[in-house]
């Protein structure tokens, strides 16, 4: 139970309405109590159906409630609400008996491990990050520190991950890239895939996401990547800065992502392309080409994305041109009979 004036400094806004009234918990604007304190981005709103006990509006909201709390962004102060009322709570304290650590690991601080976890030889993993049960590190991974490692993932050899990062269950990071060769006699060979995968500070990566490591050079994830469930990332990858990748996505070995990159679901990107800095892509989209500037980006092959949409207005009306073309060409058959 926290009072609406405590609320207000912690999320940095201006009340207006009675600071000594008390929340106990935060929720949806549908679903929210008066008890309960909710947010929204919108102004028109039926305020009929509103029973919370306050509201988290934007700085200039015209919206008339008895509570209300006005911040530059209420998204962000959700945010910071949801991490109060539901903090963190760690899987288990401390080393399970149950693990097998390395003794040439080497553990930080206020370091927890779970159950039938693995930490290979010459692995180090700094202070205060958490690994949850049954998550295989393999030899010669660093992790940095306020890490959380969700159960089953696979961690393989000569990985580096930065501080701050979240790793999803079922997540592998450092499988082999995906090269094969063909020997004299025309069978497939595998080249061995021997590069490191390097993952940035404030990174986070989706459950049952692969990313590939390559044959000597480094598949990179710079700082504050996100990458969704399910995403496929290739050998010899870099993706920039606070780029965010949706589900299913997939992209080829030696392509270069830029900083700030947003990629909607099943987008697919071809290999050794490169993609500037800002540039949107909609969802499964098929990339074949350099992305030179900054854009929106739709269909397949790709192109801008108003570009696109006039295609898909002709195709969705192509039936009906067809019927045209066909009355024109009776018409022009009988011209040319008389």
């Amino acid at each position: 139970m926290i009072k609406l004036k405590r609320i207000a400094e912690i999320i940095n806004g201006e009340l207006k309405g009675n600071p000594e009234d008390t929340i106990t918990s935060i929720n949806s604007l549908k679903n929210a109590a008066n008890n309960e304190i909710a947010f929204t981005m919108k102004e028109t709103i039926d305020l009929k159906s509103v029973k919370a006990g306050a509201l988290i509006v934007k700085k200039e909201s015209r919206i008339n409630y008895p509570n209300l709390i006005f911040v530059d962004q209420p998204y962000m102060a959700f945010a910071k609400l949801l991490n109060y009322f539901f903090p963190h709570k760690r899987f288990n304290e401390g080393i399970d008996k149950n693990t097998y650590i390395s003794s040439t690991a080497i553990l930080g601080k206020n370091i927890s491990v779970g159950a039938f976890s693995t930490i290979g030889d010459n692995s180090s993993i700094d202070d205060h990050t958490e690994i949850h049960a049954g998550v295989i590190i393999y030899r010669n991974v660093k992790i940095g520190s306020h890490c959380i490692i969700y159960s089953n993932v696979v961690i393989r050899e000569d990985v580096e991950i930065g501080n701050h990062v979240i790793i999803q269950s079922g997540a592998i990071l450092g499988s082999d890239g995906f090269g094969f060769t063909l020997d004299s006699q025309g069978n497939i060979t595998k080249i061995p895939q021997k590069g490191r995968v390097i993952i940035g500070n404030h990174c986070e990566i989706g459950a049952n996401t692969c990313i590939d490591k390559s044959t000597i050079e480094k598949t990179e994830l710079k700082d504050y990547v996100k990458t969704d469930n399910l995403i496929q990332i290739g050998h010899n990858v870099t993706i920039g800065k606070s780029s965010r990748l949706s589900a299913q996505t997939g992209i080829s070995g030696s392509t270069e992502i830029g900083e700030d990159v947003l990629m909607g679901g099943q987008v697919g990107i071809g290999d050794h392309l490169k993609i500037a800095n800002g540039v949107m892509i909609a969802g499964k989209t098929g990339v074949t080409g350099h992305i030179k500037q900054k854009c929106i980006i739709a269909g397949y092959p790709h192109q801008e994305i108003r570009k696109w949409r006039k295609d898909q207005v002709l195709i969705r009306n192509l039936e009906n041109y067809v019927e045209r073309i066909k009355l024109l060409e009776k018409k022009v058959k009988k011209l040319e009979e008389k």
